[in-house]
């Protein structure tokens, strides 16, 4: 069926509210709310917006323009450029180089599920992009403002297996957090709970939810509440029992009746422990309780760690987690891997072993190294990047680079890119090592043990630790 913008087969151009005329492409979604079509040249696209009355037009219309008024630097939303002139109801919005709808990362395309997940960028790309768009929810939150229809339609994605840019479209469903239930937007299979049943309105919490179904969905091929049964059901059946909540998770601890045997598995193969835990409350307790849900922040941290404990196979190039013992797709054993094992120095009271609770037991207190349960692999023969989320305990900038190792047969090269001295401990009685702005040190791979601290001796500071995870077979 051609659609209603699309005349004879000739697509119309679209003017804007600054009368330049915009050629259309082709259309890259389409849903209850109106259409989204690419511009030719591809960095652009025109959302066109359905209103059922003219006074519905109008609001559409005001919100569109408070949205442009919306303080949204830094986060990767396809921001309005420009309001469609009437009699046209829309907007246009920036887009990256080309990109196409997260659904692709989804839904696999192919029988051979293995060489769609690797031809889409596998593992480790998935929770990269996850990542960024975790971190860009957690952003639309600080500032008290919600997305309210997350969806695999409404997140783009670089088109190129080898980028990982991400845009939000849609902008036209941001607003303010309202705990009133006010008819909020919602997909079907992304809808909270207490969206679904009409109990509240539009709040960081359900977009949290929508969010964990997004990184469930995407790193393990399966929507989290349709089962077998359910997928071998009608659309009504799914619509008023999957996503009515009415079933139980499929990967519920105790209640087996919704299993899914579709898609990666198992699945505790591409999440991390992190990730399933968080999984667990969202969709077990958070069905009840949405107080007891993750927030957008927490799984940004649990995914940006995930995706730095990932390994390459050598023999099919599938990206899995260093933690397991061989590929999940060919089943090699998995190779020697070093790792930078992360780690906390801060304060203990000498006597008691605990945080002192006052001034009083300064005299008491000391320093200690306490490990921490993340790890970052390094990458060999290639760049392994640090981070500010890596490297400090709260920081303002999680994104800014602080140091890069590169690893080069037997010797590791460490780069300081922050404002500070880093500081290498050989942890062989001898002094550290200051590495200041801009400067460099070699350190050996094997046979030797060293830290890196991200302060100097005698404060609170994170730190990284070489150590070596081994072959498994």
């Amino acid at each position: 069926m051609a659609s209603r913008w699309d005349l004879g087969g000739l697509l119309r151009p679209v003017e804007d509210d600054y009368h330049q005329l915009w050629s259309l492409s082709h259309s890259i979604g389409a849903g209850g709310q109106g259409e989204v079509w690419l511009t030719r040249g591809g960095r652009t696209a025109i959302k066109m917006i359905n209103a059922p009355t003219q006074e519905a037009a109008e609001a559409v219309h005001m919100r569109l323009r408070r949205i442009q008024r919306l303080p949204l630097d830094g986060v990767p939303l396809a921001s309005v450029l420009a309001l469609l002139a009437p009699p046209k109801l829309g907007y246009v919005m920036e887009l990256a180089d080309e990109m196409v709808p997260l659904d692709r990362l989804c839904i696999p395309n192919e029988e051979d599920l293995a060489a769609w997940y690797l031809s889409t960028g596998g593992l480790e790309r998935r929770l990269r992009l996850l990542a960024k768009l975790a971190d860009a929810v957690a952003r639309l939150h600080s500032c008290a403002i919600v997305y309210q229809d997350l969806s695999p339609s409404n997140v783009l994605v670089s088109a190129a297996p080898e980028q990982q840019e991400i845009r939000l479209i849609d902008v036209d469903n941001l607003g303010l957090v309202s705990a009133v239930a006010s008819s909020p937007v919602h997909t079907p299979g992304y809808g909270a709970p207490e969206i679904v049943s009409g109990r509240s309105g539009a709040t960081t919490l359900a977009d949290a939810h929508a969010l964990a179904v997004l990184i469930f969905e995407t790193l393990t091929a399966s929507h989290p509440f349709r089962g077998d049964e359910v997928l071998d059901s009608d659309p009504s059946y799914q619509q008023e029992y999957a996503d009515c909540f009415r079933l139980p998770w499929i990967d519920h601890p105790t209640d087996r009746t919704n299993e899914c045997t579709l898609g990666i598995t198992p699945r505790d193969e591409v999440l991390s422990g992190q990730l399933w835990s968080l999984a667990t409350r969202c969709f077990v307790d958070a069905v009840a309780d949405p107080l007891a849900r993750p927030s957008a922040a927490r799984w940004a941290a649990a995914l940006h760690s995930a995706a730095g404990q990932t390994v390459e196979c050598r023999e099919c190039r599938w990206s899995y987690r260093a933690a397991a013992a061989s590929c999940l797709a060919c089943g090699k054993p998995r190779d020697r891997v070093l790792l930078l094992r992360h780690g906390l120095t801060g304060p203990v009271d000498s006597e008691s072993g605990d945080r002192p609770e006052c001034d009083d037991h300064a005299a008491r207190v000391e320093l200690s190294e306490v490990p921490l349960p993340d790890f970052t692999v390094l990458r060999p023969d290639a760049e392994t990047t640090l981070t500010a989320r890596h490297t400090s305990p709260a920081p303002d900038r999680p994104d800014a680079v602080v140091a890069q190792l590169r690893s080069q047969g037997r010797d590791i090269t460490v780069s300081n890119l922050s404002r500070d001295s880093l500081w290498l401990d050989h942890q062989d009685g001898r002094p550290w090592r200051e590495i200041g702005q801009g400067s460099q040190a070699t350190v050996p791979v094997d046979g030797h043990s060293w830290t890196l601290h991200f302060d100097r001796q005698g404060v609170i500071h994170r730190w990284v630790r070489l150590t070596a995870l081994e072959a498994s077979g």
